[in-house]
């Protein structure tokens, strides 16, 4: 069995239509689309090429237009907390989960398993994405999944 996921960003901003041409190739479960946002005045702003381009695009309607054109999911990423350890930006996180009916990762900014904890209760994140904890071996992967468990948070085994 053969199983893949492919996650696109930039070249879906340019041309959406590379969305459902994915969908309709491989399928809306292994399509993820990958934003990049920052906070720009009272809305997030969608990224591309890293992180270095704005698009101008709002990120909650280019969440929505992207599941509209068969995203299975969305690797959502906050430009502002990324790297910076004081947690995910729970704000961006809700808006754009709360807009899809599809599953949305959180990512950029967690420092502690508490971060993820509170960005999968707060939100309707489905999943969250941790780099720095565990690189830097303040916990294992094993610690988070004993901690949310405890907090009857349900997880993989």
């Amino acid at each position: 069995m053969s199983f893949w996921l492919a996650s696109i960003n930039s070249a879906a901003v340019s041309d959406p239509g590379v969305v459902r041409e994915c969908a309709e190739a491989f399928g809306s479960e292994r399509l993820i689309i990958a934003i990049d946002a920052r906070k720009e005045g009272d809305k997030w702003t969608v990224y591309t090429h890293g992180g270095m381009r704005s698009s101008g695009i709002d990120a909650v309607e280019w969440a929505r237009k992207t599941e509209s054109l068969g995203a299975g999911a969305i690797l959502l990423t906050s430009i502002d907390a990324d790297g910076e350890k004081n947690g995910y930006d729970i704000p961006l996180t809700a808006a754009v989960a709360d807009a899809v009916d599809i599953p949305v990762t959180a990512s950029g900014g967690c420092g502690s398993i508490e971060h993820i904890y509170r960005v999968l209760t707060e939100t309707k994140a489905a999943a969250a994405l941790a780099a720095s904890i565990f690189h830097y071996g303040e916990c294992t992967v094993a610690d988070v999944k004993r901690y949310l468990s405890g907090k009857g948070v349900n997880v993989r085994c």
